[in-house]
């Protein structure tokens, strides 16, 4: 049944970290109820924590063959090394393997690429009111940008900010990359000295860490899911989402969460 798939298996791809990693299966005929997906142990939006799991496939088309072809992908989060493999199945029967046991592709996640998107330009959205989770570049343009307190998460960056511009400045440094969990009591320090800020009457409160994208982005989720207790992770991630799609949690952040803010 499986005509054709790219990345083949037995092969070494590599990727930027948070560039995509797409892919296609063509299987033989048109199989009503069809379920097709990646089956891979790379980190990635969906799978902060790094165990194997699966990614849908969406069925596209027929090709002039009568084949069915099947597309997808994610972004890896974090740099490494990863493996892949491929499964099929007609819904409610037994999944079918691409390969024998094993017999899987290699994925290598390096750093960042220097012309990634987001250090083209200041990047910050606001994921609460006051509150805005950004890159480095709008941190470094804060005066400019009306910015009024600045919270940095980046462990190898560090800003300073003339005096007379009263910029509130606070810098929490952590890792970089999904895999690396955020401490407790970070994301205590975090939330707090946000809460101190609106307090103090700041009106714009930047988040940042690099990329603004995952340290940054964890943090703007913890203090969502800390300011509406009603909330489960689940919607306070999908609720972040629809501010700023790219977020992603860093490793074990559900389970700190849930222990710092236990929901009822």
């Amino acid at each position: 049944m499986l005509v054709y798939i790219d990345p083949p298996l037995n092969q070494l791809r590599s990727r930027y970290m948070l560039e995509y990693f797409g892919v296609t299966v063509v299987l033989g005929a048109n199989i009503p109820d069809l379920q097709v997906e990646i089956w891979t142990n790379a980190v990635h939006k969906f799978n902060s924590d790094g165990g194997w799991h699966a990614v849908p496939l969406s069925y596209q088309q027929q090709n002039k063959s009568g084949q069915s072809v099947f597309t997808g992908g994610f972004r890896p989060t974090s740099q490494g090394c990863f493996e892949y493999t491929y499964r099929f199945r007609r819904r409610g029967e037994p999944w079918q393997w691409a390969g024998a046991f094993q017999e899987n592709g290699a994925l290598r996640v390096k750093p960042p690429a220097p012309e990634a998107q987001w250090t083209q330009g200041p990047q910050w959205i606001e994921i609460l009111p006051q509150v805005y989770v950004g890159n480095f570049i709008a941190a470094s343009q804060a005066e400019q940008l009306g910015i009024d307190a600045v919270l940095n998460l980046a462990e190898e960056l560090t800003l300073s900010y003339p005096t007379a511009a009263n910029i509130a400045y606070k810098k929490l440094g952590t890792r970089d990359g999904a895999q690396h969990p955020i401490d407790d009591g970070l994301l205590q320090d975090a939330i707090a000295w946000i809460e101190q800020q609106r307090q103090r009457g700041k009106k714009r409160i930047l988040v940042h860490c690099r990329a603004g994208i995952g340290r940054s982005g964890s943090v703007g989720v913890a203090y969502c899911f800390y300011c509406h207790p009603q909330w489960t992770y689940e919607q306070t991630l999908n609720y972040a989402w629809q501010k700023k799609a790219d977020i992603y949690p860093h490793r074990n952040l559900q389970a700190s969460l849930e222990r710092l803010f236990p929901r009822r």
